[in-house]
């Protein structure tokens, strides 16, 4: 298989601050070419809103990569705190899923109905005594209200980003904080900005395609970043995605383009927001591996109540 080289990824051959949706290990043809650009625009729908292609190849692109050696940090973390336990942003189950085999109870919650179909149906192929520990919410991850408390919570692959004023991220720990037994641990990911890739307005995407196959058509599915916009007073960076189907003769047969939008947040910002919200820093590491931290690259925040 060609792959994109992690190397490149991690810099961010394109200057995205190297997020994790791109950070995945894909076939590539650099000849391919499907269309010149399309600006973004009002209409295009954010990301996972729509049972489409999107939804329907992210396992295939999240399957390999730089950001799936989070796995056994966040297993790891649940086996000391025990359960239950609760994901924020849990998708279609990368995470919550495997956590199961540490016989706790795990909780997901997420804002894509699409997302949490897929997730439900990788339920339904488990066990009946481990799927029944799998329990699944549809809700904003700022304003969520679970009746349960859980020792160990965790936002991982950057998802906190998503919520893209302050005030959503401060609910959002204030619902933690809610949540939270006495003693429970808290695990949040963002990626910590370069600055050089903080320029405002248009920026043209130097990212090149990523090509995937479709779980289920075995079609070529090819993801291209069109274009990013960076608003530095908001800190809100958003990118138009363009997702292409083509048969075997080379023929189109679905094209669909949906919106990114993350809020960037500046390492001693993201310390006073915790803090501020009843939280103590426990650890801070840079990656995975419980690495210190370093410039650009993770912000891996493990906190506990103040």
């Amino acid at each position: 298989m060609d792959a994109i080289s992690l190397l490149t990824l991690s810099k961010w051959g394109t200057c995205i601050f190297h997020h994790s949706f791109v950070l995945v290990l894909a076939r590539f043809r650099p000849t391919l070419t499907i269309n010149l650009r399309s600006p973004m625009n009002e209409s295009t729908l954010p990301f996972y809103s729509r049972h489409g292609l999107h939804v329907e190849i992210y396992d295939a692109q999240t399957q390999f990569g730089y950001f799936f050696q989070d796995e056994d940090f966040y297993r790891q973390t649940a086996q000391i705190t025990g359960g239950p336990v609760l994901e924020l942003g849990c998708g279609t189950g990368r995470l919550a899923i495997p956590l199961l085999e540490t016989g706790l109870e795990v909780h997901g919650l997420d804002a894509s109905a699409a997302m949490l179909e897929v997730a439900r149906r990788k339920r339904a192929s488990l066990s009946a005594g481990t799927g029944e520990r799998l329990h699944l919410h549809l809700g904003d991850m700022s304003r969520f209200e679970l009746g349960n408390r859980f020792a160990f919570i965790f936002i991982a692959f950057r998802s906190f980003q998503l919520l893209t004023t302050s005030e959503a991220q401060r609910r959002c720990l204030h619902c933690v904080r809610e949540h939270l037994t006495p003693n429970g641990k808290v695990i949040i990911n963002i990626f910590d900005p370069l600055y050089h890739c903080l320029l405002p307005g248009p920026q043209e995407s130097t990212q090149p395609p990523r090509e995937f196959v479709h779980p289920v058509s075995e079609n070529r599915v090819v993801v291209e970043t069109l274009e990013r916009v960076n608003d530095p007073l908001t800190q809100i960076s958003q990118e138009c995605w363009r997702f292409t189907e083509i048969d075997a003769t080379g023929e189109i047969v679905r094209q669909e383009e949906e919106s990114l939008r993350l809020r960037w947040t500046f390492r001693y910002e993201m310390r006073y927001l915790i803090e501020s919200c009843g939280f103590a820093v426990e650890a801070e590491y840079s990656d995975f591996h419980r690495s210190p931290p370093a410039y650009g690259k993770e912000q891996v925040w493990v906190l506990k109540t103040a």
